[in-house]
């Protein structure tokens, strides 16, 4: 009797384990490639607040040069620019990316103010942090901006004269009246009243939000590729909170003007326009280059204003922009 239990226990068992360690050893995830670069905090001081950011270090490169990265008009440091990061990376440069004041895990309040000005300030203190660090070389930082960013390099290179040696800006924002006056006139009444009632609240209290953008209604950002591009960047699990921004920009926008400072840009500049951008008239950013001193330009046929963040026309850009860092910083 024994010798039968035995018999038949023992398959039994034997069929147990393997399911269960099988099962097991199927579930376990296949080994991740080693990522050429470590990334560790690189958070910065900024007025009374800490702006939240990370440097990527590549690996086997002492004190390498850095590019300083963040997203344009509501954006987080985690939507799309990591493509290029990883490519910036990849040629032998240290990589920081940080948010604004009120955005992400920065600090600061009220939360979600779009504020030219005020984001130039960010810009400063994380190049002023970069060169303080030791372990990348501080004196060969290059900043790259993409949208409402693109304005703000603008102004933070021609406030760091000397210590900026190369600046991408990618379809930059330069003239808030001439991207206010395509907003639509049926929503400027709106716009206006919202508008002003946020302009007016102290910062201790709650902004009036509105939509970043909105399928055929009113939002910050109106334009026929807005809805479709700006999905595009955002993670959808963050959408629904995301999507907002305070209503005051809508009465500051007009009064912000990057390209008055492209006369005053002592290091080269590579722009990148879309020629079919619905949201910044193209015109103004042709104007604005033949204000730089050392510009280099790259017009986009065909493309609109979210064209250069994936798709073949990405490859295309940062190809071109990793060659300029590298003409210009990697010497």
């Amino acid at each position: 009797m024994q010798s039968h239990l035995k018999r038949w226990c023992s398959p039994l068992l034997a069929g147990v384990l393997s399911l269960a360690f099988g099962a097991s050893a199927q579930a376990a995830p296949a080994a991740q490639p080693a990522l050429p670069y470590t990334v560790v905090n690189a958070s910065f001081a900024c007025q009374t607040a800490t702006c939240d950011a990370e440097m990527w270090l590549p690996k086997g490169v002492s004190k390498p040069p850095v590019i300083i990265m963040a997203h344009g008009f509501g954006g987080l440091k985690d939507w799309g620019l990591q493509p290029y990061a990883e490519r910036f990376v990849k040629a032998g440069f240290a990589v920081m990316r940080f948010d604004y004041r009120g955005f992400g895990k920065s600090g600061g309040q009220p939360r979600r103010v779009v504020d030219g000005p005020e984001h130039v300030k960010d810009w400063l203190s994380a190049i002023e942090s970069v060169r303080l660090r030791g372990d990348v070389d501080g004196s060969r930082s290059g900043l790259w901006g993409s949208s409402f960013s693109g304005g703000h390099v603008l102004v933070a290179a021609a406030q760091s004269r000397g210590v900026v040696k190369a600046v991408s800006s990618q379809v930059p924002f330069v003239n808030g009246l001439q991207s206010a006056l395509t907003y639509p006139l049926k929503y400027q009444p709106r716009a206006a009243w919202d508008g002003l009632r946020d302009l007016l609240r102290g910062d201790k209290s709650e902004p009036i939000y509105i939509p970043t953008v909105s399928q055929d209604g009113f939002a910050a950002l109106v334009c026929p590729e807005c809805v479709k591009g700006y999905q595009m960047i955002v993670p959808a699990d963050q959408m629904a909170s995301e999507n907002k921004v305070a209503a005051r920009i809508l009465m500051t926008l007009p009064f912000y003007k990057p390209a008055s400072s492209a006369a005053h840009i002592s290091a080269p500049v590579l722009v990148v326009a879309a020629e079919n951008d619905g949201l910044i008239p193209v015109q103004g950013v042709r104007d604005m280059v033949k204000e730089l001193p050392n510009g280099e330009y790259l017009e986009l046929k065909g493309a609109d204003h979210f064209s250069p963040y994936t798709g073949p026309l990405f490859d295309q850009v940062v190809s071109r922009q990793t060659a300029f860092f590298l003409k210009n910083l990697g010497k």
